[in-house]
């Protein structure tokens, strides 16, 4: 394939240069027979006019040996006429048996002009003369002098020359063969590198650059193809960097987002989608029912392909985790020309957490609400039966009155409790940490409820190693919270007891545990345990007199510590609460 221009060109060369030659050759012929015949036509007039003028006056009876004396003197055929055409004299042939020459062009020609002249072939002498007639005025009549030669000077004038041009055609043949074997070479070796260098730019090595010796067009190609592949990399290059840069944004982008085409199939997705839908597995160029199969997304989909417009609805997710997303999709068309509806384009964003802190916010409100009422209903209907004439009633007066008191302590824990949990929620709370001694500490909350605990037949026990860990934190805040554990421990077991310790985890972190032998936690109330007002069993916990905030206190001073807690439970059993003290944890 690489020797196509080669052969092409030499082709050429061997084409167009035999016919220039052959061109040349006649316009060469031509030229020559020209020149010669009009030289010879100079010649005989001068010889023609000279043989006039010897002439005799008095023309005798024919003019042979005349015109046979001049033959040898002109070296051409010399044939006289007179007015009629009839040959009067003739130096090759007796001119009594000549036929009439008044026809003949030479002789009409001169008969009209100076001279006349015309080529043909002669039957008499077997080959193409030349003739040229002059006219010449006698005494008496009108003469014509004939002179003819042969045109073997002529031709051999024109053989010779082209014998000429066919050797110097030969030699320019050779030469062309040369420059078509040496020249097309260079030629092609450079396009070959031109072509080797353009299959290294499509195989993507655009850092390659085409260096020729050639000079003239193909070196301004070779710099132009070097410009070109300059800039396609450079413009490569820009569009590789736009592409990451969509590719990060996608990659990093929180929503899911999707394009999907007019038949369902998933044309783009982000890994946000693969998260929210829990696949592991590639998605893109499959249906929507076969890999994400959710009937809501359909629908929507649908939708939006029906009524080519946005439509935007809240979803469920029920697997592998029950997550609420609100959908946004809108009609995606390829050209900016709104001719045909290419597909749509979903954005995902994922609304479970909102929802459940509306829901928080929703129970929040309902249990203020409800923890509020219940006291001040109590305290505003006694102090009514008060007024109405209890108060004589000295022995219901005072039963009345402490039942007003213990409403209006409760009412005073609550709204004491709100406050303490807001203050440490918007960091309003000083910790003051330094090491302390978690045996006293435990001691302390042991002596604060053991009265509660023996009152329900509980036991209060430490389990702490030979040397307990050391633990850095606000000591008023940790018997705080575990006041708070070792009492709910109490207020759900009705046997057993409580137990306060420490231990060590598979990882080595130090843990302070609180575990009870109470009735234990169903698993799915678990994840809101700590929840402001949340019960598992809300009738016995008013029961007992919890306002619902203690747990969240603890969450959240446990927080404040840089600490973790989790809660293990299992119903029958009792719990466990852990809290994961972290030796990084930020000091004041």
């Amino acid at each position: 394939m690489k020797h196509i221009l080669f052969r092409r060109i030499l082709i050429s060369y061997l084409i167009i240069a035999p016919l220039l030659f052959l061109f040349l050759d006649l316009y060469l012929s031509n030229v020559v027979r020209s020149t010669h015949i009009s030289e010879l036509t100079q010649g005989l007039i001068v010889q023609g006019n000279l043989v006039a003028e010897e002439i005799p006056s008095t023309l005798p009876v024919n003019l042979d040996d005349f015109s046979r004396k001049y033959k040898g003197i002109t070296g051409a055929r010399i044939t006289i006429i007179d007015g009629s055409g009839r040959v009067i004299g003739d130096s090759d042939e007796p001119s009594a048996r000549m036929e009439n020459h008044g026809d003949r062009p030479e002789i009409r020609d001169a008969a009209l002009s100076n001279a006349g002249s015309s080529i043909r072939f002669s039957k008499t002498l077997g080959k193409d003369l030349f003739y040229l007639a002059i006219p010449v005025k006698g005494d008496s009549d009108r003469l014509f002098i004939r002179l003819s030669v042969p045109l073997h000077d002529v031709e051999a004038a024109v053989a010779k020359t082209r014998m000429s041009v066919f050797f110097a055609s030969f030699a320019a043949l050779f030469i062309a063969i040369l420059m078509a074997l040496f020249q097309p070479r260079r030629i092609t070796r450079s396009i070959e590198e031109i072509t080797s260098f353009s299959r290294e730019v499509s195989a993507g090595h655009l850092g390659r650059r085409l260096f020729l010796k050639e000079k003239g067009e193909i070196g301004e190609l070779a710099k132009n193809i070097n410009d070109m592949a300059h800039e396609m990399k450079a413009r490569l290059k820009q569009s590789e960097e736009e592409r990451h840069k969509v590719e990060a944004i996608l990659r990093n982008l929180s929503d899911g987002l999707m394009l999907v085409d007019t038949k369902g199939r998933i044309v783009l997705c982000n890994e946000a989608v693969r998260k929210l839908f829990a696949t592991e597995t590639e998605i893109e160029g499959r249906t929507v029912t076969e890999t994400l199969r959710n009937a809501e997304l359909m629908e929507v989909i649908d939708e939006v392909i029906r009524e080519e417009g946005p439509v935007s609805r809240e979803i469920s997710v029920a697997h592998p985790r029950e997550l609420s997303l609100m959908i946004t999709s809108t009609p995606f068309y390829a050209y900016s020309v709104k001719e045909k509806l290419s597909g749509v384009v979903i954005t995902l964003h994922d609304i479970t957490r909102l929802k459940h802190l509306e829901e928080m916010r929703k129970d929040f409100v309902a249990n203020v609400s409800h923890e509020i009422k219940t006291p001040i209903t109590a305290i505003k209907g006694f102090a009514e039966t008060l007024l109405d004439g209890a108060i004589d009633d000295k022995e219901n007066a005072r039963k009345f009155l402490e039942t007003i008191k213990n409403h209006s302590e409760r009412l005073n824990s609550l709204v004491s409790d709100l406050l303490t949990l807001s203050r440490i929620e918007i960091g309003d709370i000083d910790l003051h940490k330094h090491n302390v001694n978690i045996n006293t500490i435990i001691d302390t909350v042991f002596t604060t409820l053991r009265d509660k605990a023996e009152a329900k037949g509980l036991f209060l026990k430490k389990a702490l190693p030979p040397e307990p860990f050391g633990i850095s934190a606000d000591r008023d805040k940790l018997i705080q919270v575990l006041l708070n554990l070792v009492d709910n421990g109490i207020k759900f077991s009705d046997e057993g007891g409580v137990t306060v310790g420490m231990e060590k985890d598979e990882e080595e972190h130090t843990i302070l545990f609180v575990q009870d032998t109470g009735a234990g936690i169903p698993k799915k109330h678990l994840p809101r345990l700590g929840e402001r007002f949340y019960r598992v069993d809300k009738a016995r916990s008013r029961e007992l007199g919890g306002t619902g905030l203690g747990l969240a206190i603890v969450k959240h001073l446990v927080k404040a510590h840089g600490w973790n807690m989790e809660i293990e439970s299992t119903q029958g059993r009792g719990t466990k609460v852990k809290i994961l003290i972290s030796e990084n944890s930020p000091s004041s």
